[in-house]
């Protein structure tokens, strides 16, 4: 049996906008002629798990460039807290049905196809709200790197807290402490069931959401569970142009 072949159905929205802290219009970049946003949609195009794939945007440059490549898009409001609440506006605007959302981020042109339909085998068959995926942090540069969000997880596998800070805390933590003990990165590819984006876009920010700003603390505060797939797939998020440069010498 083909591990794709399903009941469930699924779609993929990218969430896209030009304003960025560090690294202002990133999503139009160009590698090559193709501008970022292209490499992931693109690529997302390619899972066999998705029916289609959609960008989020509130920029017009970004709609212009979705036009260009071929892409569906939908213009939204620039009023969003988070990606996605974005996504849940266009899924609703959209009238779209599938039961299951991908929340694909913009900024990471080199996430496999691969790793989205692995990712919905998993989480399809699971009882949780929300997929998303975790790598093994190898570093104490990763350790230590607020960018780089950390997840401790329960027994099943299911997150407990996702946090900018190093954790968990050993309090005697040993000389090789990476190789003893299990810490976790977040990797940003999330799987929404349908009722889940729905809860999400209608509950307030979380004082934990505001403190940490990781979105994912806001279904989780609420009491949803999330599956976290573990992968050794690492996936570079272009969040400066010094990652941007990175990109320029894997592609």
């Amino acid at each position: 049996m083909n591990p794709y072949e399903r009941q469930m159905t699924a779609v993929g929205i990218i969430p896209a906008r030009l304003s960025s802290t560090r690294f202002p219009g990133k999503l139009l970049e160009r590698i090559n002629g193709k501008s970022l946003i292209a490499m992931v949609y693109e690529n997302a195009q390619k899972a066999k798990t998705l029916d289609k794939v959609v960008i989020a945007t509130e920029d017009e440059a970004i709609a212009k460039e979705a036009e260009a490549i071929g892409a569906e898009y939908v213009l939204t409001p620039n009023t969003f807290a988070t990606g996605t609440d974005r996504i849940a506006w266009a899924y609703r605007r959209l009238e779209l049905d599938q039961d299951i959302i991908f929340n694909i981020q913009g900024d990471e042109p080199l996430l496999s196809p691969q790793l989205i339909d692995n990712l919905f085998v998993g989480f399809s068959t699971s009882l949780c709200h929300v997929g998303t995926l975790v790598k093994r942090i190898e570093t104490d540069e990763e350790l230590n790197n607020p960018n780089i969000v950390k997840v401790v997880r329960n027994m099943d596998g299911e997150g407990m807290y996702f946090s900018r800070s190093p954790i968990p805390y050993y309090r005697n933590k040993p000389q090789d402490h990476l190789v003893e003990n299990n810490y976790w990165k977040h990797i940003g590819l999330y799987a929404y069931r349908s009722e889940a984006l729905e809860q999400f876009s209608r509950l307030d920010q979380t004082d934990l959401e505001i403190a940490e700003s990781l979105e994912q603390l806001r279904l989780l505060q609420n009491n949803s569970k999330y599956f976290c797939m573990e992968t050794k797939e690492e996936i570079l998020g272009i969040d400066t142009p010094e990652d941007f440069e990175k990109l320029k010498e894997l592609v």
